[in-house]
């Protein structure tokens, strides 16, 4: 995929005077999944640099604003600013020493180069893909599923590690959004307890709600979604029934395999909470009893 002109000539600019300095960066966010051949909208520019690197930054953006944290965002700092180009301004973020919080602990992500990609007269760092699912499948699911596409589960797991959640991160659930997407084979040789389900969910995006903020559960809504989830838990022997509901609560009871397995609780925590509280509206909460 060709990048927008305006971005492509402020990247490369950007990555000249970055090498004048001697920074050492790799570009992550949609211009690294444009660079991998992913057709996608690309807005601005995300530049990962080591955390010393800052003083020699500020003397590259002149001009710019600091960004500050949020509970997902955890980077020491992080400067943005708009890059001027004959075919328009682009917005840049350089971000130093990069962290983001995913699966209840921070994610830091090293400068580490996936491939090289060349454009005019410089070649561009790009960041691994591995790395950024995990961003993604917090913070964009459907830019995740583009890249699970990409990736082999044993690819996602070795990416967790490299972040320094690997401890964290349950690769007996992960999630692969859109009906027609594939779960891919996990590797012979991962240990039992990894080989487990890779549950299909359709987007969150695919329904639209008036009132996201209603206290109310659409029981229709509730049962499709947990018919998406079903079939990954059967193929392990496992399933789950819908005992209830009381006000935002959902209460669940996993059975058959899942009823006795000791990793059905992450199960539930790390990925079937999570899907029904992103596709149905009102529930604050899912359950196992």
């Amino acid at each position: 995929m060709m990048l927008p002109a305006a971005i492509e000539t402020a990247l490369i600019d950007i990555a000249k005077r970055l090498d004048d300095h001697d920074i050492d960066f790799c570009v992550g966010g949609s211009v690294m999944l444009a660079l991998n051949g992913f057709e996608v909208a690309v807005g601005d520019i995300d530049i990962v640099v080591a955390a010393p690197a800052r003083a020699a930054v500020d003397e590259i953006f002149v001009e710019q604003t600091q960004r500050t944290r949020t509970e997902f965002w955890r980077s020491d700092w992080a400067v943005g600013c708009a890059w001027f180009t004959p075919a328009g301004d682009v917005g840049v973020d350089i971000i130093g020493d990069m962290r983001v919080a995913i699966d209840g602990g921070i994610a830091r992500f090293p400068i580490m180069v996936e491939r090289w990609s060349a454009l005019g007269d410089i070649d561009v760092p790009v960041a691994p893909l591995r790395h950024w699912y995990h961003v993604y499948r917090v913070h964009n699911p459907a830019k995740a599923t583009l890249i699970a596409g990409r990736l082999t589960d044993q690819e996602i797991i070795i990416g967790a590690g490299e972040l320094g959640i690997g401890g964290l991160f349950s690769p007996t659930l992960i999630v692969r959004i859109g009906n027609e997407s594939q779960p891919q084979g996990i590797e012979q040789n991962m240990s039992n307890e990894h080989q487990s389900s890779i549950i299909e969910v359709a987007s969150p995006t695919d329904h639209k709600f008036d009132d996201p903020e209603s206290s109310d559960i659409d029981m229709d809504l509730l049962n499709e979604t947990l018919e998406y989830i079903r079939p990954a838990l059967q193929a392990d022997g496992g399933d789950l029934v819908l005992l209830g509901t009381e006000g935002g609560k959902v209460t669940l009871q996993m059975v058959g395999a899942c009823g006795g397995c000791p990793l059905s609780t992450m199960t539930l925590t790390a990925g079937i909470e999570r899907i029904v509280q992103d596709r149905v509206p009102g529930v604050t909460e899912v359950v196992s009893v």
